[in-house]
């Protein structure tokens, strides 16, 4: 398949055989190569897709027909019906999730479930609370961090999803974890893009439970890892989120002139859902009832 891939490709561009494999593999290899007749080594496959200057994803994509594949496309769905508060696609995405089992699929759905189970808390008793999750669930998300000894890039989005359903302890241990693995993702786009929302998230966390010295040094974090132009929603939040730090600890009319612009550029991009839950980190009643729910 990959071979026939790579021959679609390099006649589209243009490319000569020659120019394309060189001498990685041969002329008669990679004939058949192009047939599909032949497999090749995955160091080899990079070389050659250096030769046709293309990223690895952007060919792995255009191989599955132009769609993602079944990691990529489950992160892509829950991200943005979480975040649109979206409970009947997120309990779509549930069932196609329980027609199959393993270990890394059984994580999926604990996760959905509990993102479910959150938001319909929210939305009948206007508050988060975390008992709303199954403990099954939680202990299933629990295990399986807890299990696997080093973390890749999928573990640690995980985690990023998962702060508000886990307890203090193992929130401080993941967050220890994930600490040192920073300074190895940091040239990588997704890599920023993962820790971005997972220093959002703990951000997030740590204001509603006003430990307010450590939302302060995780937003100086935030703000020197989100400095690309592409960041600039990342940069958006790190400005609500220093406006809300004023609004607690400092100049209370500089905060709310910051969280107020902020909320409204959100809501003008049509994020209008992340809006409404960050402007519950400026709502006493709404954080006193959480502190209760605890």
């Amino acid at each position: 398949m990959y071979g026939e891939t790579i021959r679609q490709i390099r006649l589209k561009k243009g490319f000569t055989q020659k120019e394309v494999y060189g001498t990685i593999i041969s002329k008669s290899y990679a004939i058949e190569f192009e047939k599909g007749k032949h497999q090749i080594a995955a160091n080899l496959l990079l070389q050659i897709l250096e030769n046709l200057s293309m990223d690895i994803d952007e060919f792995l994509y255009i191989a599955n027909g132009y769609r993602l594949d079944e990691q990529n496309s489950y992160n892509h769905q829950y991200t943005q019906y979480s975040n649109k508060h979206d409970i009947y696609q997120l309990q779509i995405l549930l069932q196609e999730l329980q027609q199959t089992s393993s270990r890394l699929n059984n994580v999926r759905i604990a996760e959905v479930r509990s993102r479910i189970r959150i938001l319909q808390c929210l939305a009948e008793h206007g508050v988060y609370r975390k008992r709303a999750v199954l403990e099954c669930d939680r202990q299933t998300i629990i295990s399986y961090l807890v299990d696997v000894e080093s973390w890749t890039l999928q573990e640690i989005q995980l985690f990023g999803n998962t702060i508000d359903l886990l307890d203090n302890d193992h929130n401080f241990l993941f967050f220890k974890k994930v600490s040192k693995m920073l300074e190895y993702y940091i040239d990588m786009e997704k890599g920023r893009e993962i820790y971005c929302a997972l220093l959002i998230n703990l951000i997030e966390y740590t204001l509603k439970h006003q430990q307010y010295d450590a939302t302060e040094v995780l937003v100086v974090q935030l703000k020197l890892l989100a400095t690309d132009y592409k960041e600039f929603f990342h940069q958006a939040v790190c400005k609500f989120f220093q406006g809300v730090l004023l609004l607690r600890t400092g100049d209370k009319k500089a905060g709310k002139r910051i969280t107020t612009k902020m909320l409204a550029i959100m809501r003008e991009l049509d994020q209008g859902a992340l809006a409404d839950d960050f402007a519950l980190l400026l709502d006493d009643d709404y954080l006193r009832a959480f502190a209760s729910s605890e």
